[in-house]
């Protein structure tokens, strides 16, 4: 696509980036809960069981999510690509075949069509599937949020 349609090389990335944001996701849960983890005191430890479960739980919310919206993000975006590619090449096909008669080359560098509103589905799509890392990331941040309860030695 990028040889005979050099404006649709920036399309390509778009998925690329999408995934990259679903490890930028996993990276801030890592460090909200790197940030929670105390080390043992003189009087014991302050790192409850409770919150171990939870850092836990949100650490695998997140990287579930994000692994499920990555393997969403791949397919769609490797399909996306290439229907609009393949689509751009046949109104380019089709574009150029018509110029034959009037003393047209085929090597010149047409519009793409309508491979701009296939482009514009296969976006919103890949936009869906990464909401789908997005709804783990805040449910991971709800779980670190909350109460953290330290370890009582008194019994």
């Amino acid at each position: 696509m990028g040889v005979n349609h050099p404006n649709g090389i920036i399309k390509n990335l778009v998925a690329i980036i999408m995934a990259g944001v679903l490890g930028i996701y996993g990276l801030i849960v890592a460090i909200i809960i790197s940030g929670g983890v105390a080390e043992p005191g003189a009087n014991g430890n302050t790192y409850s069981e409770y919150t171990g479960w939870a850092h836990l739980a949100a650490g695998l919310c997140c990287g579930l999510s994000c692994l499920a919206a990555g393997a969403a993000t791949g397919v769609a975006g490797e399909v996306g690509i290439k229907s609009t590619g393949l689509r751009a090449e046949l109104n380019h096909a089709k574009a150029s075949r018509g110029m034959m008669g009037m003393g047209g080359g085929g090597g010149d560098i047409v519009d793409e069509g309508d491979a701009g509103r296939l482009y514009i589905g296969s976006v919103t799509i890949l936009s869906f599937s990464g909401a789908i890392g997005l709804y783990g990331f805040i449910i991971a941040l709800i779980i670190t949020s909350s109460d953290i309860y330290e370890c009582d030695y008194a019994n």
